[in-house]
């Protein structure tokens, strides 16, 4: 999270280094900040104004994009950690990836998994880097590279342009400017959205394009959750595919093991245009067993893993009285916010939390947390949308949340 404090922090705190950072002017000039954050497994990403990629976090598998070390701690000699090659500053500080900026990549998108990040720049132009496990242990990002240290290309997709990347644990969903979406890293449960066999699982590290339903198909959103994936196309539907052991694709679920495990693309239940009154979906995100739809007029629609307040809806809410399994649901259902006049914007899904900003720079998060990652003060599971950051009152507006492994990141401006 960028901070020297490795105790459990409970609430939203303030980053000092990022302070320190925006008084140098080292964000884009005199009190530039930050455009957009990714939070991983156990490491993070910060976009600043100028394009500039800033890491912090775990380095064991390459996920932060530079080189680093392990030195003994001075105030410490049984104690050891983690340095940036070049500067020696702790991992657990923001360091920008130079890598990048020495190459004028200027990123616009950013994305992280498990121990894979993805950067697109102004020109469309992907770069990726750290490495994708499978069960039976690390298959690397390419053919011959098990953990990719500094930001690569892709050489299969060297003439693509793409507009939008999403993270699952070991997989990424990349959608080009023509369209169409391709897929990379573990397929072992069909996250990739085409069958890839055990004996050569190390064909997944090579990106193929995805078929929606038919070729001449393309979308315009892209998705991810832990072992799942999705799309929406130009028609307004969704399609998910990969893990569903808990309806979390949201295409339904049978008894028994008939859809554990949707191998190909099929469309989400209840979520067309039609269905969603003319609205289509824009955001998708997902945890481990569950996801979030973020629809264009600020409605959001949850469906999976259900018994841990991974869905944001009471018990007493008839999608619960109703479902066919005690815990999960297998179709996308609406979830209550507190102020039904104020429309989410943004939305994002941690392994078992979620959070959602709204229009007016609310802050609100629920689900099960397992190391305070939803920034209310305490640990227990929370069941229904709470509030973090007010809609009215406070210094402060919420723009954005990435929610990790077992952390949160959320992104704020200061009222005028």
């Amino acid at each position: 999270m960028g901070t020297d404090f490795e105790e459990e922090v409970d609430k939203l705190r303030r980053n000092h280094y990022i302070d320190q950072l925006i008084e140098k002017g080292a964000f884009g000039g005199k009190d530039a900040g930050l455009e957009s954050i990714a939070a991983g497994g156990m490491h993070s990403l910060l976009l600043d104004e100028n394009g500039t990629i800033w890491t912090c976090g775990s380095n064991d598998e390459a996920a932060l994009g530079r080189v680093t070390r392990k030195v003994t701690d001075p105030l410490d000699k049984n104690y050891g950690r983690t340095v940036d090659d070049l500067t020696s500053i702790p991992t657990t500080v923001p360091v920008a990836v130079q890598s990048l900026v020495y190459d004028g990549f200027r990123t616009v998108r950013i994305a992280a998994g498990d121990s894979v990040s993805a950067a697109i720049d102004a020109h469309g132009q992907l770069r990726i880097w750290g490495t994708f496990r499978a069960a039976s242990g690390v298959i690397g990002i390419s053919k011959g590279t098990l953990y990719q240290y500094h930001p690569s290309p892709i050489p299969e997709l060297g003439a693509h342009k793409f507009v939008s990347a999403a993270a699952g644990n070991n997989h990424l969903v990349l959608l080009t400017t023509h369209g169409e979406v391709y897929t990379l890293g573990v397929g072992e449960v069909g996250q990739l959205g085409r069958r890839v066999i055990e004996r050569r699982r190390i064909s997944g590290t090579v990106p193929e394009k995805v078929v929606l339903g038919s070729r001449k198909r393309k979308a315009v959103v892209v998705g991810a959750g832990g072992d799942h994936s999705f799309a929406v196309d130009d028609q307004g539907n969704v399609w998910g595919w990969g893990l569903n052991s808990l309806g979390q694709t949201g295409t339904g679920k049978r008894s028994g093991n008939a859809d554990l495990i949707v191998q190909l693309p099929k469309i989400v239940i209840g979520l067309s245009k039609a269905d969603l009154g003319g609205a289509t979906v824009v955001e998708i995100a997902g945890g481990s067993f569950h996801t979030l739809f973020l629809t264009s007029d600020g409605r959001v629609y949850a469906c999976g893993k259900s018994d841990e307040g991974e869905l944001g809806i009471a018990y007493d809410d008839r999608a619960f009285v109703d479902r066919d399994y005690p815990n999960c649901l297998p179709h996308p259902e609406l979830i209550s916010f507190p102020d039904a006049d104020d429309p989410v914007v943004h939305v994002s899904c941690g392994t078992h939390s979620n959070m959602a900003v709204t229009q007016a720079g609310a802050l609100y998060a629920w689900g099960r947390q397992v190391c305070s990652e939803l920034g209310l003060g305490h640990d227990r599971d929370v069941h229904t949308p709470a509030v973090v950051v007010r809609r009215e009152g406070g210094s402060w507006s919420a723009v954005l949340p990435s929610c990790g492994g077992q952390h949160s990141l959320v992104l704020l401006r200061k009222k005028n």
